[in-house]
């Protein structure tokens, strides 16, 4: 054979090997490719996974014991079902006999007095488990504040309130010096995202004297998210300079607080964490002669500070409700008079004391009105004003009385 023939003959040799590396080389590669992924599934599958320990939870001063606050649901648009299961209060004789002429709300007391003061209200639009108006208070049976204790009552008219199913009132349990004089008052509800939190001053008592020891003030911060069940009080502020109805708005991660001290002013602090706070400012708030802020709710709405304050006048101790509106919350316009009813015995011997409001998408604020009757009888009624009005006697300073109430 020669030389050139066998050139040939590899040639040709070589021609077949590359044609069967073609064909069958890339079905092996391709088979063996799913069997690697196969065993990585299987062995994935029996490995196990190391779990990560949940955070400990924070530890509370109380007495009363810690109840298992499920995580907060995130919030949702869509109508939830309302609920019809509240517990109604018992009317009482001397509330029947005020009801009619002055519009008075039945609100169930855990002791049963059909008497409270210092309401706090939140209005959720679809509802927050279950009820659209949720709404802190205290009963304060005939200024007797042995029975100022944080309370919590539901409503979805803004008529008819009850004691969520489930919820033993007061929420906040009787402090542990009652009998010598220690009580609570001052509850602030706020939302913290889904997060209902309640928030009160804790006044201690004196063993010696039996009465109660103002010298100090105490903030505690209770947690819920179903409003049912809430996790034991912890201390956030105290102080020897006092912190007196304290009114707070929560946005974007900050705590915003108003309070009356004890030189009589209204102030302003912030706080992130609600433990820490800074950034502490005197609000201008100018009262007519010889009024001095005491108690306030603050609501901020489309990027005003919106302030209901009731005012002492110190020349005969009584008290009145004034509007106000900011857009800094600390330099607010001058407080206007604010009257729910133009019957004559609100308009000149009630006193009209912590009250409270929400807004809503309409433009109107519904409030809920704290009076002390003659005879000191707390009651609470009902009213609505309109963001309009509101606005209106700020920039011209008339007074404002409603003539009607809601029936």
């Amino acid at each position: 054979m020669t030389k050139k023939a066998k050139w040939i003959i590899l040639a040709i040799f070589c021609g077949i090997v590359a044609v069967a590396l073609a064909i069958f080389l890339p079905r092996y590669c391709v088979k063996q490719l799913s069997a690697t992924q196969s065993a990585i599934q299987s062995d994935s599958s029996t490995r196990s996974v190391p779990k990560i320990a949940a955070a400990k939870k924070s530890s509370y001063s109380s007495t009363r014991p810690v109840y298992k606050i499920a995580a907060a649901k995130k919030s949702s648009s869509s109508c939830i079902p309302l609920k019809k299961d509240g517990i109604p209060a018992k009317p009482k004789k001397d509330f029947l006999a005020l009801k009619s002429r002055y519009n008075l709300l039945l609100v169930p007391t855990y002791d049963g007095s059909n008497q409270e003061t210092h309401p706090k209200l939140l209005y959720f639009k679809n509802g927050w488990n279950g009820y659209r108006y949720w709404m802190s208070m205290t009963p304060y049976p005939s200024t007797n504040d042995k029975f100022e204790n944080p309370s919590i009552v539901v409503s979805n008219d803004l008529k008819t309130w009850v004691v969520p199913k489930g919820l033993k009132n007061p929420v906040t349990g009787l402090p542990s010096d009652v009998k010598h004089g220690g009580y609570y008052s001052d509850p602030q509800l706020v939302m913290n995202g889904d997060t209902m939190e309640l928030w009160f001053r804790y006044v201690r008592g004196n063993p010696k004297t039996g009465g109660a020891n103002y010298r100090c003030d105490y903030y505690y911060r209770m947690k819920s998210t179903d409003g049912i069940h809430w996790s034991r009080p912890c201390l956030m502020q105290s102080s020897k300079k006092a912190i007196l109805s304290l009114a707070i708005v929560y946005r974007e991660g900050k705590y915003q607080f108003w309070y009356r001290d004890n030189t009589n002013h209204l102030m302003y602090a912030e706080s992130v964490n609600g433990v820490n706070w800074v950034n502490f400012h005197q609000c201008q708030i100018p009262l007519p002669k010889g009024f001095v802020p005491w108690h306030q709710d603050v609501v901020l709405y489309k990027g005003k500070y919106y302030l209901l304050q009731t005012a002492l006048y110190r020349p005969h101790y009584s008290f009145s409700l004034f509007l106000a509106e900011s857009t800094d919350g600390v330099n607010f316009t001058r407080g206007v008079k604010f009257y729910p009813s133009e019957d004559p015995i609100v308009l000149h011997k009630a006193w009209l004391y912590r009250s409270t409001f929400v807004p809503t998408a309409n433009g109107l604020f519904p409030m809920v009105v704290s009076y002390c009757l003659p005879g000191r009888k707390w009651f609470m009624t009902r009213c609505t004003i309109s963001r309009a009005i509101w606005d209106n006697a700020c920039m011209t300073g008339k007074a404002v009385t409603l003539r009607t109430v809601s029936a």
